[in-house]
């Protein structure tokens, strides 16, 4: 039986005018992919974390420690003590005035309450997100710097949650950054203790050497070097240290205050000094 073969169909020839169709239409989809793609890629820049400085992460690690240290030394615990936190920055002409202006909003972005003293060279607000007092003050400035130094108050009215006193200081960080990526910081913690031998407790629980002691009317202070911490400072005998302990026996009360700072101790020994307006 004779089987006809298929017969294959012959392939239409494009017009000019059809192919030239064909190539705008494969142009513009093209485009469209490329920019879907970038799209996305924008989106996942946003989304992803912004990697930290070393001055963010030396800020970070050493709060965290303090933290621990002081919990078991402080009549009230870490939580119920006074904090403060320092930076210190050099940075651009008109960068006090961007900075007031990021820092000094609420949760929702509205601009909070704020005192200008001195000129407008020191701004200060209480800033419930922070959980206390945030001054941002000029210290010197030319034509082309300004010296910068920002503080972070907590009082011990109302427990603190160690959480939000790590994101506020990141979030003051990652502001302080755009400016001034080496920031220096020092930090401070306040409060009353019922250990007589807190120093011995803190030098062996952080492995401290002692670099300086003094001890005069009811007050002992003793700076120290340990290689827990990330920070240190060169102090008068040429030496690294980077925590400090103060013992400051209140006559009026007969409680014992306590003070540790990190690289030092900065201001008032005295709880009640350090707390009074």
């Amino acid at each position: 039986m004779y089987i006809p073969a298929k017969s294959v169909p012959k392939k239409q020839r494009l017009t000019a005018k059809q192919r030239a169709k064909q190539t705008k239409a494969g142009i513009l989809l093209a485009l469209l992919v490329i920019l879907i793609s970038a799209s996305w890629a924008i989106w996942q820049a946003d989304r992803a974390p912004r990697d930290t400085t070393s001055a963010e992460q030396v800020l970070q690690h050493d709060l965290k420690a303090l933290w621990e240290w002081s919990d078991d030394q402080l009549r009230s615990g870490s939580q119920g003590a006074s904090w403060s936190i320092r930076w210190n920055a050099t940075s651009k002409v008109g960068s006090m005035k961007e900075l007031v202006q990021n820092l000094f909003v609420d949760e929702k972005g509205i601009a909070s309450d704020k005192i200008e003293q001195n000129e407008g060279k020191t701004v200060t607000g209480a800033l419930p997100k922070y959980s206390g007092k945030l001054t941002i003050s000029l210290v010197k400035s030319d034509s082309r710097n300004e010296e910068l130094m920002v503080v972070l108050e907590t009082g011990a009215s109302q427990p603190l949650d160690p959480k939000k006193l790590l994101q506020a200081t990141a979030d003051i960080s990652g502001q302080l950054v755009l400016f001034s990526p080496a920031f220096t910081s020092s930090m401070k913690v306040q409060g009353y203790t019922d250990h007589e031998q807190t120093i011995q407790r803190l030098t062996r629980l952080t492995d401290a050497r002692s670099v300086d002691r003094y001890e005069d009317r009811g007050t002992i202070s003793e700076t120290f070097y340990t290689r827990m911490l990330h920070s240190a400072i060169v102090v008068e005998n040429g030496k690294s240290a980077n925590f400090q302990i103060a013992l400051h026996k209140d006559t009026n009360s007969d409680n014992t205050e306590l003070a540790i700072g990190i690289p030092v101790i900065t201001g008032e020994y005295s709880v009640s000094k350090a707390e009074s307006p």
